[in-house]
């Protein structure tokens, strides 16, 4: 017990450690005039993919996160998202009466936005670059920033003439993406 206590203690020292490393390092860089601090800014604030970096650092072991950062889709989610019907830039999918919507693809909540008719729309940045849309979601359920995983629960469908449907499209930058060539 005393050892995983340790390990803890460890492992939140070590990011400590490198945290106040980094931020010196950037202070000190900035007052020497070797980078320009407001272009970090402008690319920090592009939502940079940081589930990569967390994936390799992880590893095996899952030393920075206790948890599984995989790409892969699991075929429930993926039969879901097929049977969608073509809508301009993205698929109308229809979920059962109490069935949330859920992930595509592993990603990060990078925005949630409530739309003039009361239902939100949430963009996830997937580990793939892709930016994920999910719009005319009845309610939320999870936090801006948090690590999404594919078939995780994020929210639940508009419910409109008997009919429970969100709207999904897939951008790669600011161009609409179709994943599901018919």
């Amino acid at each position: 017990m005393k050892d995983k206590e340790l390990n803890i203690i460890d492992r939140f020292l070590y990011k400590l450690l490198i945290g106040t490393f980094l931020l010196l390092a950037f202070v000190f860089l900035g007052k020497m005039k070797m980078i320009n601090a407001d272009k970090v800014r402008d690319a920090l604030s592009e939502h940079y993919n940081i589930l990569k970096i967390i994936k390799a650092i992880n590893g095996k072991n899952n030393f920075l996160l206790p948890m599984e950062i995989t790409d892969t889709v699991s075929v429930e989610v993926s039969q879901l998202y097929m049977s969608g019907k073509e809508i301009p830039g993205g698929l109308r999918v229809e979920v059962n009466e109490f069935q949330g919507v859920e992930v595509y693809k592993t990603g990060v909540v990078v925005e949630i936005k409530k739309n003039k008719d009361g239902t939100y729309r949430l963009k996830i940045k997937g580990i793939d670059d892709y930016t994920y849309v999910y719009d005319g979601l009845e309610n939320v359920n999870c936090n801006i920033y948090k690590i999404v995983t594919s078939g995780e629960v994020i929210g639940s469908p508009s419910v409109e003439e008997d009919a429970c449907f969100f709207k999904f499209y897939v951008y790669d930058g600011s161009e609409p993406v179709n994943l599901f060539l018919k």
